[in-house]
């Protein structure tokens, strides 16, 4: 056979970066209440990290449409419609050769409550005889399940001015993905502080700057190992 090692060019597009001016009046005024350990650690838990799922999960969603990936558009109401496209999606994987360790689904807390219902659920087979076979959810306690904010999991976001849901973006209820299919790097990061003099514009106050960029591709020739369930936009 024949074994090639070319190399497929990606093109980082998600560069963020901010910067804070801090008057010392307010860190002494508030007992360190607007520290910058308290900026830092505020700004990543309400700001960096949910734009940075926000443009994970819409980036997958981009790319999983447009290596015509599977985007389920079925609605999911009850857990028993749930563990059909569930065991379905598991199903293709196992053709596919998607290691069955590993996989993670990522679901809405709405999907969540319906996954809790399916874990409990058993179903009934029958065999030829008057034999039945209960059948517990294909692989569903060995596949790790990760709640997410249903507002970070849209299909489409304005990043112009901080990150807001595009008026027509559609809802992502669940991904089901195994990490080997995916790529997400940060590829520079860079967090600094200047204290009061050290930066002619700020005079005697600090400056905080923070950046990051980086971004996330689905790989084309692993599509098989990411499925998602979808509302389209009404």
């Amino acid at each position: 056979g024949t074994l090639s090692n070319d190399w497929e060019p990606k093109k980082l597009a998600h560069d963020r970066d901010i910067e804070f001016w801090i008057d010392p009046m307010d860190i002494d005024e508030t007992n360190l209440a607007l520290s910058v350990a308290n900026i830092q650690n505020t700004f990543e838990e309400e700001q960096a990290i949910p734009e940075k799922d926000c443009y994970r999960y819409s980036k997958l969603h981009a790319e999983l449409t447009s290596y015509s990936g599977r985007i389920d558009t079925a609605t999911v109401v009850s857990a028993a419609n749930f563990l059909e496209a569930f065991d379905t999606e598991m199903a293709l994987m196992d053709e596919a050769g998607v290691p069955e360790e590993g996989r993670i689904l990522y679901v809405t807390p709405t999907m969540n409550k319906i996954v809790k219902e399916a874990e409990g659920i058993q179903r009934v087979v029958t065999v030829t005889t008057p034999v039945s076979v209960n059948r517990k959810v294909h692989s569903l306690d060995d596949v790790q399940i990760k709640m997410v904010p249903s507002a970070r999991m849209k299909s489409k976001y304005n990043f112009t001015d901080g990150c807001t849901a595009a008026p027509d973006a559609d809802q992502i209820n669940w991904v089901l993905v195994h990490p080997s299919c995916v790529v997400a790097r940060d590829k520079y990061s860079y967090i600094k502080l200047f204290t009061p003099g050290t930066d002619s514009r700020t005079a005697d106050g600090y400056l905080y700057q923070n950046r990051c960029y980086g971004d996330l591709f689905l790989l084309e020739k692993k599509v098989a190992g990411c499925a998602m369930n979808v509302t389209k936009h009404s």
